[in-house]
């Protein structure tokens, strides 16, 4: 608890938010094959599930002349080994806007999110929500498989197996960085969120609720009691990454924008990294 962050100036929160995705990288990497690769300039991981999202360079730190040799390196690796992956670009990459030398190398752009943060001390509570909406802490196999389900919103079921590897491999419990919770509406399983603590802050990830659920508050109400439990474990700063469908919920909540993070993907069914099922 020594190490939660309480400093939300504009030049730290950028510096955090990017610091627990590094850190949310290396809890992905304690998979059973997994490794870490933490080389001069370069932070990635891999797990050897052939899913983008379980593998990727979480920071670069690099003289310009240096990145195309570094570029190649990880791309190689990644084709011999047949495995899609991500590379993330934030506040503390260095150098700055080289996505056009991804691109060149066939690793494509695919999205900029705002990367955006709370003073949970501050945080709105009054706004309408689901007010028959159950969240539910995952705590055994199958309501995880229901998560995932949900989380997929129609994902082929080879991909939510491969996802149920990944993440009953971190044995998750009550006291995990990394928590999971189910919503329920009628005893029927309709969103998700994720709660992660790392680098001194609480992250929120992994918002969906199911499209025909959409418009009734629920998404705010998995939103709200993240962060609120985040708070109840004594963190100052919950962060986020928000997508174009979320971001007047968070706004409403008290999030504000810090900064910007960009996703460049390669797969290797395409030379220019057409999307793996998400």
């Amino acid at each position: 608890m020594n190490n939660i962050l309480q400093d939300l100036s504009p030049s730290t929160v950028p510096l955090a938010i990017d610091s627990n995705k590094i850190a949310y990288g290396t809890l992905l990497s304690t998979f059973p094959q997994g490794k870490l690769h933490d080389d001069p300039g370069l932070c990635w991981f891999e797990t050897g599930v052939p899913l983008d999202l379980f593998n990727g360079v979480l920071q670069t730190h690099l003289e310009r002349d240096a990145l195309p040799a570094a570029i190649d390196s990880v791309l190689t690796h990644f084709q011999r080994r047949h495995l899609p992956f991500q590379w993330h670009l934030g506040p503390s990459s260095q150098p700055t806007n080289f996505g056009q030398l991804l691109h060149a190398s066939g690793i494509t752009h695919v999205e900029d999110e705002p990367g955006m943060a709370v003073d949970l001390h501050s945080l709105n509570e009054d706004i309408p929500l689901s007010s028959t909406l159950t969240i539910h802490q995952v705590r055994s196999d199958q309501q995880l498989y229901q998560w995932t389900r949900v989380w997929g919103c129609g994902a082929p079921e080879e991909v939510i197996h491969l996802w149920m590897v990944i993440y009953s491999s971190l044995r998750l419990n009550p006291q995990s960085s990394l928590r999971f919770y189910l919503g329920t509406l009628d005893g029927e399983s309709v969103s998700t969120v994720a709660l992660f603590f790392g680098a001194g802050v609480a992250s929120i990830e992994h918002v969906v609720t199911l499209p025909h659920m959409r418009g009734r508050g629920i998404g705010a109400a998995m939103t709200l009691m993240a962060a609120q439990e985040a708070r109840r474990q004594g963190y100052r700063i919950c962060v986020l990454s928000a997508s174009p469908m979320g971001i007047n919920i968070y706004r409403r909540l008290g999030f504000r924008e810090y900064c910007i993070l960009s996703t460049y993907e390669w797969h290797p069914t395409s030379n220019q990294g057409d999307h793996a099922a998400q």
